[in-house]
């Protein structure tokens, strides 16, 4: 046997090894896809099974609560613009970090 036919039985089996890991890769990818089919499907049974969501009424805070709500949503308010400002000093400290003049390198 010749040089050439070792080449061609190497590539032969390269090419084969190559086509098995493909259909390797399309098998588990079918499997991923029936278990998420199946999920699906579980899922649109318990859509289709569920009656309807029961509503509580809505009651009245009374004026001890307003107080303690609005505290905390003035605590919310405050982190959420504290957290803002922040942000924009760290982009403002980046701008400022940037090297303008290339020709210095």
């Amino acid at each position: 046997m010749g040089w050439t036919a070792w080449l061609i039985a190497a590539v032969s089996l390269a090419s084969l090894y190559g086509l098995g890991m493909v259909l390797y890769r399309l098998y588990l990818n079918a499997m991923a896809l029936k278990r998420e089919v199946d999920q699906a499907k579980s899922l649109i049974a318990q859509a289709q099974s569920f009656d309807e969501l029961p509503i509580d009424a809505a009651k009245p805070s009374s004026s001890n609560d307003l107080s303690k709500l609005l505290v905390n949503r003035r605590g919310f308010v405050l982190k959420r613009e504290k957290k803002a400002e922040e942000r924009q000093h760290r982009l403002v400290q980046r701008i400022r970090d940037i090297e303008m003049d290339k020709r210095k390198a």
